[in-house]
């Protein structure tokens, strides 16, 4: 049953749903026109983890849950079992605003700026300290409007080796507090500049970004001339605060496609090197700090609780008794508030080595205009405070011992950093900084085709920073290689594929057992043709001079078995359809192969690595049919066709045999198969997992990386920043390479799929 009520001319919706299996309330008729409504839950509070991924939560009070939620969230609400929903008034809908498309009006901050205005005091600023501050578009939305950042420095015009930092509000539409009060701190800034000496100091020593207003289709949702009607929500509908790649939950946390709010502004961030960031809420007043996704803590957590313990202690210090009072005392982990997958503030952190929080300024989402002055003299010390936090720490440069060029080099604390909490230096200028929490540390420097190097008990006081400038030795080249296989049949051939380190212009390759034994080319091709096992060695030399890597019995040479072929006794082959891996098997085939186990005290096991069959029902066209015994008498393993890769078979008896029947008719040939032949006394044990699994080389800098497990690789998938993929490979062997050669520098998402794992990185091609 659903009840309706109306209460003071609100429009309070109640429903209460007393069986679960009862229709879904009737959508259309709660939502109207809106692509959006606000509600409460009672008695959900303990749910509020579990909601989080279902519905945009705002707030808890005692046990009850405040959200948002579109047509498609509503419906999964329902959905999930949540019996009880009160519809309340939606935050943004206050009546009349005070607006204005004048600036003038605007920096008077008795006002809301108009969409227009907001773009002519954005321009405004730009245009009265040109030498201070530039107007950038970090991108425009389909409906026209943008997302706009201004760059304030003491040299605009100019790229520096300076720590940036970005101040970004109003992700949710509704909640506009931040909006004014970044204008507001723009304002400070640029006019106190040469005036006040700690502002001067900011401008000229750091390198500073502020986006007001990164919704503003939600913040103008009712229209461009006022913010009456601004909404939490996109255009699209979704939370874009739970629209960014998760370090728990994987690249679409939310299920939806990155919106283009996010795309902008994960390309911002890929273009820039943000030590620290912040961005702005509305509805509660609190300093959030990392993580919001586990519950673990953050490497930083004592450094997050002594920067958020200064903002909350400097704005109770500036406003009445009882702002940014609650929680702990102005302060909270996200998680220990609730968890949230998808966070703005997690990505930055997680993914871009960005020390962010998120600040929820003001209990109202959207402030009458009278308040607006009073909230920036609450916060704006606190502001400040918190932008010189990126100027302490440890600091320094990177760069080549002997060229003095500047090195991208991940700089961690040993002992200290987990789950992305480490550094890099900038690649422009090699400069690094590194917020830290005082104490005694020691650093570790880690650049690809470098040595690394490690600086031990280096002190850091609080609200100080200290330079450690670093010299990286590429010394000799550094030898590294790959190959396209490690396990082959004889008479075939293996890619050999360089990956060495320090620039080398030499290279010489021994390759024992092959038919070509030696070899100057960088990324040679070799055929085996004897069964065994086999080192390979490389030496490689730059200018300075070289060092030579050898792999001991790296390759692994077998006896091939063709399906029709005389089978043998062997632990150790592979085994293909009739034509090799290279070729479709022909029409109109009947073969049949027997293999034994050469080992009497283990059983023969086939693990397949490609596997391309006509798919037909019970495999009636082409299959191949796998027997547990001498011939075909002996019961039927496996009937297989299709192209899944087939699970591993196992012969039953030690020292048994597996017979193998192939047939196909003349409508279709698939490539066929490829095939490992082993023996194993423990059948268990193989199918204990493992984890090995390894990108490399991260950063790409040449043409190509490689992907390596001790699993079999079934898919390696490799998307653009904006969710599109670009490559699917199937490789199906514990190797794969990607070829990026025809894409642009920038970062990517890679998922990586096993048997037993699925795994997601972010590759960077930074050639």
């Amino acid at each position: 049953m659903i009840k309706f009520f109306t209460f003071l001319g609100l429009s309070l919706i109640y429903i209460q749903l007393y069986a679960q299996n009862l229709p879904l309330p009737d959508s259309d008729k709660i939502f109207g026109t809106e692509g959006e409504i606000y509600f409460a839950l009672p008695n959900a509070g303990k749910q509020v983890n579990m909601l989080s991924r279902i519905i945009g939560v705002d707030q808890i009070k005692g046990d009850t849950v405040f959200a948002y939620a579109s047509k498609t969230e509503y419906q999964r609400l329902f959905a999930a079992g949540i019996s009880e929903v009160i519809v309340l008034p939606h935050p943004g809908d206050v009546g009349d605003v005070a607006m204005s498309s004048d600036p003038r009006q605007v920096l008077e901050w008795n006002y809301y700026p108009t969409y227009e205005g907001y773009e002519a005091v954005m321009q405004q600023f730009a245009d009265d300290y040109p030498e201070l501050c530039e107007l950038v578009t970090i991108g425009v939305l389909p409906s026209g409007r943008k997302l706009l950042a201004l760059h304030i420095s003491d040299n605009v015009g100019t790229r520096e080796a300076e720590p940036e930092f970005l101040y970004t509000s109003s992700m949710h539409g509704d909640e506009t507090t931040g909006y004014i009060l970044m204008l507001h701190l723009a304002d400070y800034l640029l006019a106190n500049y040469n005036n006040d000496p700690r502002i001067t100091q900011i401008v000229n020593e750091i390198d500073l970004w502020i986006n007001p207003l990164a919704n503003p289709d939600g913040t103008y949702a009712g229209g461009n001339y006022t913010v009456n009607g601004a909404r939490r929500y996109n255009a699209n509908f979704v939370d874009l605060n739970r629209n960014y790649p998760d370090p728990e939950d994987g690249p679409h946390p939310d299920g939806n496609a990155w919106q283009p709010e996010t795309v902008a502004f994960m390309d911002f961030a890929e273009e820039h090197n943000f030590v620290m960031s912040a961005n702005f809420h509305g509805g509660a007043e609190v300093i959030n700090y990392p993580w919001d996704t586990w519950s673990k803590l953050h490497a930083d957590n004592n450094w997050y609780v002594m920067i958020s313990r200064e903002y909350a202690d400097t704005a109770q210090a500036n406003s009445p008794s009882g702002y940014m009072t609650g929680f702990d005392n102005g302060i909270t982990n996200g998680y220990a508030w609730y968890s949230i997958s998808g966070g703005r503030q997690d990505y930055m952190n997680y993914f871009q080595q960005c020390r962010e929080v998120t600040m929820e300024i003001s209990n109202t989402k959207l402030l009458s205009v009278n308040k607006l002055i009073p909230h920036w003299n609450y916060n704006y010390r606190s502001l400040l405070n918190y932008i010189e936090q990126v100027k302490y720490g440890i600091r320094g440069f990177v760069t080549d011992t002997i060229t003095g060029a500047p090195i991208v080099a991940q700089v961690f604390i040993n002992g200290h950093d987990k789950d992305s909490s480490m550094v890099f230096s900038n690649p422009e200028f090699g400069d690094y900084y590194r917020p830290l929490k005082g104490g005694s540390y020691n650093i570790s420097y880690f650049a690809e085709g470098y040595f690394p190097k490690t600086i031990t008990n280096v002190s850091v006081s609080d609200y100080t920073s200290i330079t450690r400038n670093v010299k990286l030795w590429d010394g000799t080249a550094i030898p590294a290689f790959t190959a396209s296989d490690t396990v082959i049949a004889s008479g075939h051939e293996i890619q050999f594929t360089d990956l060495s380190g320090g620039n080398p212009t030499q290279w010489l390759w021994t390759f024992e057992g092959a038919d070509t034994p030696s070899s100057t080319e960088r990324n040679p091709k070799v055929t085996y043709n004897t069964p065994g096992t086999y080192n390979v060695t490389l030496y490689v030399a730059n200018i300075i001079g070289g060092n030579q890597l050898l792999k001991q019995g790296y390759i692994t040479v077998t006896p091939g078995y063709y399906i029709g072929m005389q089978g043998s006794a062997t632990c150790q082959a592979m085994f293909y359809d009739s034509q090799g891996p290279d070729y479709p098997y022909q029409p109109h085939e009947d073969l049949l192969t027997t293999l034994l186990s050469s080992n009497p005290d283990q059983v023969l096991r086939i693990s397949f690595l490609s596997f391309d069959v006509e798919q037909s029902e019970n495999c009636g066209d082409d299959g191949l049919y796998v027997y547990d015994g001498p011939d075909v008498s002996y019961p039927l393993l496996a009937r297989l066709c299709g192209s899944s890769l087939p699970d591993d078979i196992y012969g039953s008896e030690a020292g048994g045999a597996l017979t193998f029947r192939f047939v196909s008719n003349d409508l279709i040939q698939g490539q066929g198969w490829s095939a490992m032949v082993s023996c194993v006394d423990d059948v268990n044990a193989e199918f204990k997992e493992k984890s090995y699994l390894k990108v490399y080389p991260n950063p790409v800098e040449n043409d190509l990386f490689v992907v390596k497990s001790d699993h079999l690789i079934e898919q390696i998938k490799l998307y653009a920043s904006d969710g599109s993929l670009l490559y699917l490979l199937q490789p199906f062997s514990f190797e794969g390479r990607v070829d990026v050669s025809t894409l642009a520098p920038g970062f990517y998402f890679l998922s990586v799929y096993t048997a037993t794992m699925q795994k997601q990185f972010k590759i960077v091609i930074s050639r």
